[in-house]
């Protein structure tokens, strides 16, 4: 009976020591996970999640040499409005795997699409706010005059709990205060109203993102506590900017989604007018880097979004410009490949931009480090989604 116990617990010791094999591992591979440099590690990958990364040698049933590879977590553009499907195809074989919608006016479409593309390789994933909140005849009903707004008849918890039933990510709101091309401002939510949409929606467990592009509109804001803004101040004539300004957006905890890099987009084409109200109105790119410098310095989370739509910026080149306004404003590459990646997992409570056990097999496998060079972002070897390539 000894012996017979003896030799069972070598059989469980035996069986414990045996090593994990994993479906697939790389090599070997150096890797930024979305908050620091790994160095080079061996990834493990089981089905279409990270099972394990690490130091030490592991076994695979299929195995990656990742020598010279460097791996970073698909890219992230943090504001976009996507309106054809194609749109959430473009960026993908340029990394960028993961798309933030900022408002659509048909939130069973944008519910559609977030469900295709979770599992759908060749497309970024999508996620979204629904409708805007915003007040009748308010921006962006010019584009979407069918979208459920804030009135006498639909209340904010009305209108909050109805984005939480159609399944939003997060909540979206509106402030516009300025005239645009010569256009008058639009109707907006007062300040009263966007707190108690705050309010309410933390209450119920979301996150509340801000459209508002002046000084003052960010400043009375700020302190309702905000998640975010999803654009940068705009204007030239609210030059020179006070520092209050960006004690006011640290201290309330917001992080900013600048949307600048539309400012190193080239205006060929555009109608003569818009350009001399551009130039003449709007900040340009050496303003909007110092701007951002400051943001930096001062402790406020950037996360990387490029307002991508239809007659403005593309769903793919074009997100590199917003990392090149980064490099002007000084910014580290390290610190420009968290603003594209792991920057926006934890404001936005979402599971993108990080690599790390547990996390979708999501990432981008480049030929040269960003680390050295940011524009190595765009010199790809190969594009994986859930454990899958193309």
């Amino acid at each position: 009976m000894k012996k017979l116990l003896l030799l069972l617990l070598f059989a469980i010791m035996g069986s414990c020591s045996q090593p994990v094999t994993y479906d697939m591992v790389f090599e070997n591979v150096h890797l930024f996970d979305g908050h620091k440099d790994m160095g080079r590690v061996h990834i493990g990958i089981n089905n279409d999640t990270i099972a394990a990364i690490t130091s030490e040698k592991i076994s695979g049933d299929s195995i990656i040499n990742g020598a010279g590879k460097f791996i970073v977590p698909g890219l992230v553009n943090a504001h976009v409005h996507a309106s054809e499907l194609e749109h959430l195809q473009r960026g993908y074989e340029h990394g960028i795997l993961t798309l933030l919608n900022m408002h659509t006016g048909l939130e069973d479409r944008e519910s559609d699409w977030k469900e295709m593309t979770r599992d759908s390789v060749g497309f970024s994933s999508l996620y979204g706010a629904g409708h805007a909140a915003t007040v009748p005849n308010g921006h962006p009903t010019q584009f979407s005059p069918g979208m459920e707004t804030i009135n006498d008849s639909v209340s904010i918890k009305m209108w909050v709990d109805n984005r939480i039933q159609n399944g939003v990510d997060y909540i979206k709101v509106i402030h516009e205060n300025r005239s645009f091309m010569g256009n008058p401002a639009q109707p907006t939510l007062d300040y009263p109203q966007i707190k108690e949409i705050i309010d309410y929606a933390h209450e119920k467990g979301y996150k509340v993102v801000v459209h508002a592009t002046t000084v003052e509109e960010m400043m009375e804001i700020a302190p309702f506590k905000p998640d975010g803004f999803v654009h940068m101040v705009d204007f030239k004539d609210e030059l020179p900017i006070d520092d209050s300004y960006y004690q006011t957006i640290q201290q309330s905890g917001a992080f900013i989604v600048p949307t600048g890099g539309i400012s190193l987009k080239s205006m060929d084409g555009l109608p003569p007018f818009m350009i001399e109200w551009v130039n003449a109105n709007l900040l340009n790119v050496a303003e909007r880097a110092a701007i951002i410098k400051k943001y930096h310095e001062n402790n406020i989370l950037l996360v990387a979004g490029t307002d991508a739509q239809e007659g403005q910026m593309d769903f793919g080149k074009d997100y590199f410009l917003e990392l090149d306004l980064y490099q002007m404003a000084g910014l580290s590459n390290t610190e420009i490949l968290k603003t594209a990646t792991g920057n926006a997992a934890k404001p936005f409570n979402l599971p993108i931009g990080e690599l790390s056990v547990g996390s979708k097999a999501t990432f981008v496998v480049l030929n040269d480090s960003p680390l050295e060079d940011i524009a190595n972002l765009q010199n790809i070897s190969e594009v994986w989604k859930n454990g899958k390539r193309e």
